[in-house]
């Protein structure tokens, strides 16, 4: 129907827009019913549908109507009257029977009238008669009702604009229904047509004057265009296109296409034959300085400036600015609006122009847009992308330097977008060649390809990069191998292999040539520090080859004085770790955070030991502080540790809700990463607080979790091992299993005196191996465990250390009977845990301190601590605290757990095992496990027995 996008062959289905359909219907209608002209603007942009519309009209809504079709063409703009005479032209009567006694002697007549003496020059007076006869003529036509479609109205000569602003202002007095159809924006001569009239609604009567606006397609429409294809290829097209049908059909593989095909402007991917032939009727007549800027725009792509395209171009700034200006004009080029810039109309625009471009002058072009970008001072991916885009084409000569503009732009970006960074660096490598010269610079990429990958996570190739490579580098006085060494076993130490990691460190370290800078040998230092720790051998100390550098400043410094730190906390070293602790945070809190954003462990180390050395304020500053960092530079790497960190910190202050979220997002980096050990200390931390929070199966899940992350770790000695240990005795003794809590923490610790296990929580320990003994019924065992929870928090001298121990002396003479004994100690722990920040122990010792007050009759004082103690259970979000107070005082109650006093008096009410199990969520087989102990611990055998005995607590202990 016409010779523009619209009407090229596409195969497409007609989907969508009824409602439009509609409207042309209602003004075929009142047109026919009025017995007078009609007027219907269909406008749009290029491909949007605006001829489809129309013929789907014609064809499906007025088909017992005739109609006749006239469309412009750019190359007859000269020719007066041009689309009047295509669409009355001799032997192209309308369509669907008409008549054979239309008037087409007067048809040549007025347009060879017009011809003679067209209406541009004559004066008005012969202009109007001559609008006059057209006018009476299309009357004629149109007697019995016509359909007259003038397509294309862009390009229509000013003869043909000026006889339709005469019929607007003089409408036919015949049934007729005039369709105009044109790109507003594309306009040569200026359209004098109006709005549709005022007042008027979609579903309303129609006026004399309707405009439709196609716009585009939706998602849903566009996907019923390519059935059977994946729902994210759509979505590509869709937003490649925006949802413009004649874009559609004219990608490559396409809906017409036997298959799609990736659509985001392959390389290479080429638009049909026929697409072509009809855009390129666009710039086609353009003069050669726009044709040239056109050119230019196709090749730079993003929104340019008039200065960009002068250079591309090769044409003067002012002549750039006032092509530029012509092509917006022509719809090729348009304004991006608050910017000052310019861009195609289109992606497939673009996509032609560049097609229809000579592929020699696109390679200088691109190489010119390249050269230009950077002299401008570009942004990183505007300059990557033309070095991307000028690799990929024909030519080798400019691959040296777009191997510089991607390494410096993924330099420049690796920490906001480090995938993006990655790929470009890897294209870097696949563009160098094997030359002789190139084998440092192959290094030196690769080197930054290891770093960026290794910061987002992808440890496994990294360390595969770095094996490769770093034995290659030669030492330097700068330092430039001792860094990437160190980096080689932080990779090593992620990945769990800590004895790589300090062998590496340390034969580098040894080997360090005269007069290097102290840089290199603090990271290789701090990367000896934090294997031994991990490897849980730490090593307090500096290497023998810093011994004699007090000097030094900066982040590495601080990190190598928070690994120290770490390490002295472990050995129990209080002192030592504050000094060092307080060294290394003067450093890092002076320092801006582009200075610390490198430096994720240095942050880390100095969280838990502030953390271990109960200055939790510290601790949440330096964690939160190195968890922003991380986050913005989406650094896997660096992340995991934190929220580590930051989960042992809401932990201990009692927050087990954020404790257990932290440990989750932790567990999912561990595994994204790859990190076997980093995985098990985040099951082991989710564990300890679930089996704190006391919920519904949170028995069962906190020991499954401990129990995978012993799995994980395989070695006890190690710090996670031990941390694995330590926390599935905490979840069996909590779900009634003291002796197994017993075994672990011993086999952890190495030998009664839990040696292994670091200095600073020790009493914390003594004081779980007292409660399994108490939950065992041997109260001696429990006494000396006591004590030696008070010496080591004598050691020590830290208050929630010295909190656990006097609750666990506290404990011990509450289990005696010794009620008035044990109080002093209690509140004591109370109080310290409390000047600790320890929410969750506070509760439980408050918890003990009511139930002793209650059992000496001092019942003020064990309200009040009953009270304060749910109320910081609720606060903390656990139900321990609840069953504790719910739990006998005295030695006959000695060796009941919580959960074993409650399956007690459940079973004391008569209800069968499977309904305890039913409602503790746990199987009736671990209910009769529970019950066989209780037997055990009650010197019973029978359930009346166990009532009887139940009974007997609850009548003289509580």
């Amino acid at each position: 129907m016409t010779t523009g996008l619209d009407n090229v062959p596409t195969g497409l289905r007609f989907v969508g827009r009824r409602p439009l359909l509609a409207r042309i219907d209602r003004a075929h209608d009142a047109a026919l019913s009025r017995g007078r002209q009609v007027v219907c603007e269909v406008v749009g942009e290029p491909g949007i549908g605006k001829t489809r519309l129309v013929h789907e009209a014609l064809h499906q809504r007025v088909p017992q109507v005739p109609w006749t079709v006239g469309t412009c063409a750019p190359e007859e703009r000269g020719v007066p009257f041009h689309v009047f005479r295509h669409a009355f032209a001799a032997g192209r009567s309308p369509r669907r029977g008409l008549g054979a006694g239309r008037p087409a002697g007067a048809t040549g007549e007025i347009w060879g009238f017009a011809a003679a003496a067209p209406p541009t020059s004559a004066s008005d007076a012969r202009r109007f008669r001559a609008f006059q006869l057209a006018r009476r003529l299309i009357g004629l036509a149109a007697r019995d009702g016509l359909v007259l479609v003038l397509d294309d109205l862009h390009w229509a000569d000013a003869a043909s604009a000026g006889l339709i602003a005469h019929l607007l202002r003089y409408p036919v007095p015949a049934p007729l229904l005039l369709v105009l159809v044109y790109r507003p924006r594309q306009t040569a001569t200026p359209m004098p047509f109006g709005p549709p009239d005022p007042g008027g609604h979609v579903d309303a009567e129609p006026a004399s004057h309707d405009r439709i606006e196609l716009r585009p397609l939706s998602l849903a429409e566009t996907a019923l265009l390519h059935p059977g294809v994946d729902p994210a290829e759509v979505r590509a097209r869709h937003e490649l296109t925006g949802g413009n049908p004649g874009y559609l059909a004219a990608l490559p593989g396409g809906p017409a296409a036997e298959r799609a095909e990736e659509v985001r402007e392959p390389q290479g991917a080429r638009l049909s034959d026929a697409t072509m032939a009809v855009l390129r009727r666009e710039w086609a007549d353009l003069p050669a300085v726009d044709l040239a800027c056109l050119r230019a725009g196709a090749i730079v792509d993003a929104p340019f400036a008039p200065e960009l395209l002068a250079e591309v171009a090769q044409v003067p700034a002012a002549l750039a600015v006032e092509a530029g200006w012509r092509l917006v004009r022509r719809d090729l080029i348009r304004r991006v609006p608050g910017t000052g810039r310019f861009a195609l109309r289109h992606p497939v625009l673009r996509m032609a122009v560049a097609q229809d471009t000579d592929p020699a002058w696109r390679v200088d072009a691109c190489a010119r847009a390249l050269t230009a970008l950077v002299d401008l001072g570009a942004s990183p991916a505007d300059r990557a992308r033309y070095a991307e885009r000028l690799l990929a084409l024909p030519s080798g000569r400019w691959a040296e330097r777009c191997v510089d503009v991607l390494c410096r732009a993924a330099q420049e970006i690796r920490r906001e977008t480090p995938d993006l960074a990655a790929h470009w660096l890897r294209l870097a490598l696949r563009a160098l060649r094997p030359t002789p010269g190139s084998t440092s610079r192959h290094r030196e990429v690769s080197l930054a390809l290891a770093r960026v990958i290794g910061e987002a996570g992808n440890l496994a190739e990294s360390r595969a990069l770095l094996q490769e490579i770093v034995p290659l580098l030669p030492a330097d006085p700068e330092g430039r191998r001792a860094q990437a060494v160190a980096l080689w076993a932080r990779v090593e130490r992620l990945l769990g292999n800590f004895a790589e990691a300090a062998a590496i460190s340390r034969r580098e370290l040894a080997a360090l040539p005269s007069g290097t800078g102290p840089a290199g040998a603090y990271r290789l230092a701090t990367e000896i520090g934090a294997a031994g720790i991990l490897a849980g051998r730490p090593v307090a100390g500096p290497p023998d080859a810093l011994a004699g550098d007090p000097d030094g400043s900066g982040a590495d410094l601080a990190g190598l004085l928070a690994v120290r730190g770490l390490a002295a906390v472990h050995d129990g070293a209080v002192d030592d770790a504050r000094g060092l602790l307080d060294a290394g945070a003067r450093i890092v809190d002076s320092l801006p955070d582009r200075d610390v954003r490198d430096h994720p462990d240095c942050l880390t180390a100095l969280g838990l030991t502030a953390l271990y050395l109960e200055r939790q304020a510290d601790a949440v500053r330096h964690l939160d502080r190195g968890l922003t960092l991380v986050r913005a530079a989406h650094r896997d790497d660096g992340l995991c540790q934190l929220l580590l960190g930051r989960s042992q910190v809401a932990y201990h202050s009692g927050q087990l809700t954020a404790a257990i979220g932290l440990a989750t997002e932790a567990g999912i980096v561990a595994r994204r990463i790859g990190s076997r050990h980093l995985l098990s200390f985040a099951l082991a931390f989710e564990a300890e607080a679930t089996a704190w929070r006391g919920g519904l199966r949170d028995d069962e899940r906190a020991v499954g979790l401990a129990r995978s992350a012993v799995d994980l770790a395989t070695d006890l000695a190690t710090w996670s091992g031990r941390t694995a240990a330590t926390a599935l005795a905490t979840a069996t003794l909590l779900s009634g299993d003291p002796g197994t809590c017993a075994d672990l923490v011993r086999s952890a610790g190495g030998d009664s005196r839990l040696s292994r296990l670091q200095g600073t929580l020790r009493p914390m320990w003594h004081e779980l191996l007292c409660a399994a003994a108490l939950a065992a019924g041997e109260i001696a065992d429990a006494e000396r465990q006591a004590r030696l929870a008070l010496a080591e928090a004598e050691r020590v001298g830290l208050t929630g250390q010295r909190g656990f121990a006097e609750s666990a002396y506290g404990e011990v003479l509450l289990a005696r009977g010794e009620a008035e004994a044990a109080l002093p100690h209690l509140e004591t722990a109370a109080d310290l845990f409390r000047a600790g920040g320890m929410a969750l122990r506070r509760s439980v010792a408050l918890a003990s301190l009511a139930r002793a007050a209650e059992a000496a009759d001092r019942g003020v004082p064990a309200a009040r601590a009953r009270r304060r103690a749910l109320e910081l259970a609720r606060w903390c979000g656990t139900e321990r605290v609840g069953t504790r107070l719910a739990s006998p005082v005295g030695p006959r109650a000695v060796a009941l757990t919580d959960r074993e006093w409650h399956i007690a008096q459940l079973a004391a009410t008569g209800v069968t095992s499977r309904l305890i199990g039913r409602r503790l969520n746990i199987s009736p087989r671990t209910v009769e496990a529970h019950l066989t102990r209780i037997y055990r611990k009650a010197g019973v055998a029978s359930r009346p027995a166990l009532v009887a005995w139940v009974a007997r607590l609850d009548d003289t202990d509580r």
